[in-house]
């Protein structure tokens, strides 16, 4: 089980199948990114996706499901990552959620820090993550913290929409 305390008295602390009431809402609230990403609202299939969705050759010893809790222990961001993909050392992120109201106050970029120097304890030696072309917010984000675009590459939607994805990584550890 993970649990890393920020700097701010908020917490990361592992997410389980007890909390998809807690997951789903905010889903809901971070519709935004569903929209952009699936081209439809958040559903129930989207919420157990985060927990059950694993890349080829993985298993569920090798993803960690996290929340984002604020100081009254309300779950506010989500965060799932995969390590030693697609490599050995390098992990995936596979989202970083963080509600709408709790956005633009740095917070992001503190459990950027922490998650990194948790994750180099553990054996990571880089970051890697998509970002969809039509996310400028995410992207500017992303690289403020020092990704680089490694490559593009496609995804069709449900809607069947085209994204171009821009793959970033970062170096964390040795």
């Amino acid at each position: 089980m993970v649990n890393l305390k920020l700097e701010n008295g908020y917490e990361i602390g592992t997410l389980t199948l007890d909390e998809l009431k807690a997951v789903a809402e905010l889903n809901e609230k971070c519709s935004d990114y569903y929209l952009l990403h699936e081209g439809e609202q958040p559903s129930e299939k989207n919420t157990l996706e985060i927990f059950n969705a694993l890349p080829p050759g993985k298993n569920y010893e090798d993803k960690f499901v996290l929340g984002i809790f604020n100081d009254t222990d309300e779950l506010i961001g989500i965060i799932d990552l995969v390590k030693n993909f697609p490599g050995e050392g390098e992990w995936m992120l596979g989202l970083f959620c963080i509600a709408p109201q709790q956005r633009d106050k740095g917070l992001g970029k503190l459990v950027h820090q922490t998650l990194v120097q948790w994750a180099v304890k553990l054996g990571a030696k880089s970051f890697r993550l998509g970002v969809l072309e039509e996310n400028p917010k995410g992207m500017k984000f992303w690289s403020g913290l020092g990704y680089r675009k490694i490559k593009e590459s496609l995804k069709v939607d449900a809607q069947q929409k085209t994204h171009v994805i821009k793959v970033m990584t970062i170096q964390i550890g040795c």
